[in-house]
């Protein structure tokens, strides 16, 4: 009975603590969060000095015009910094993981969860394989609430286009997060190509309400090529030169694809269109042009 009642006290003191965090009272992550629950007393005591830390770390500021910040005084321009020696011993993240002690490596994962773990995901992936099983285990619970995080946005963002399916909004909202989460790192083989033909269609989508501009062309020109989906990218870039004839993408795109499809004759064609319709080239355009010149 007696650690029943304690664990319910433990229960409801996470509550509370989620709680806190929610309304941005506490500035603790939802990792850090993980750690308060699954350890019990140690786990919140933990939460509670790094909070204390935090927010000692702090220091007031106060903000000022752009006039302020301009220095005329010669004497204050001949200022020279000291150069800090902190600087010096700033080592690159995935080093330390290798190179530092258990407690230098097991101290970093804490700090990466306390701050923004999603910046840190292919650390954390390789951190996955160190030998330090606390670090494993920290790295796996990161990406773990990182995952979660980003499905439990999808299935917001999917209920409102159930709701409402041609809302415009919700559907640059979802692209947007598509965008976020297929950068980030965190997807890998055949889930990332999944996740690239779910965006793909979202991006049809938007076209197909008639307010896709060349930039969201060329974002779903880029999913279908590397996707492979030859037909339906040709159809796009010939949509996109037809619309900007005298904007180069869609004649690189073009080139893109005909190599794709190993079409030499093909891509001497937009060599030639390039040259007779006078397109501005940008210096990444002329290094494609030489390069197949």
């Amino acid at each position: 009975m007696i650690l029943l009642f304690l664990l319910v006290i433990h229960l409801v003191i996470c509550v509370v603590l989620y709680f806190l965090m929610r309304a941005r009272i506490l500035h603790c992550t939802r990792m850090v969060m993980v750690l308060a629950l699954l350890i019990p007393v140690w786990g919140i005591v933990c939460l509670l000095i790094l909070e204390l830390r935090t927010r000692g770390n702090q220091e007031a500021y106060v903000e000022v015009g752009i006039e302020k910040l301009k220095i005329n005084d010669e004497i204050h321009k001949s200022i020279l910094m000291e150069e800090d020696p902190m600087e010096r011993s700033v080592v690159p993240l995935g080093e330390a993981l290798l190179i530092n002690d258990s407690s230098t490596r097991r101290e970093l994962m804490m700090e990466i969860m306390y701050a923004n773990p999603d910046d840190y995901v292919n650390q954390l992936q390789e951190a996955r394989m160190n030998n330090d099983t606390e670090v494993v285990h920290y790295a796996v619970t990161a990406l773990a609430e990182l995952q979660k995080e980003y499905q439990l946005q999808f299935q917001k963002l999917g209920r409102r286009l159930l709701l409402n399916p041609d809302d415009r909004k919700t559907i640059d909202d979802y692209i947007d997060l598509q965008e976020k989460y297929l950068s980030s790192g965190m997807l890998e083989g055949e889930a990332k190509l999944d996740e690239l033909r779910c965006y793909s269609d979202m991006l049809g989508r938007k076209l197909g309400y008639g307010s896709g501009n060349i930039r969201t062309y060329c974002k779903k020109i880029e999913a279908d090529l590397f996707l492979k989906e030859y037909e339906t990218a040709y159809e796009e870039i010939q949509a996109v030169i037809s619309k900007w004839p005298e904007e180069e993408k869609g004649y690189l795109f073009m080139i893109q694809y005909y190599s794709a499809v190993k079409d030499r004759a093909g891509i001497e064609r937009v060599l030639s269109l390039l040259k007779s319709n006078k397109i501005h080239l940008s210096p990444e355009g002329r290094s494609v042009v030489q390069f197949w010149k």
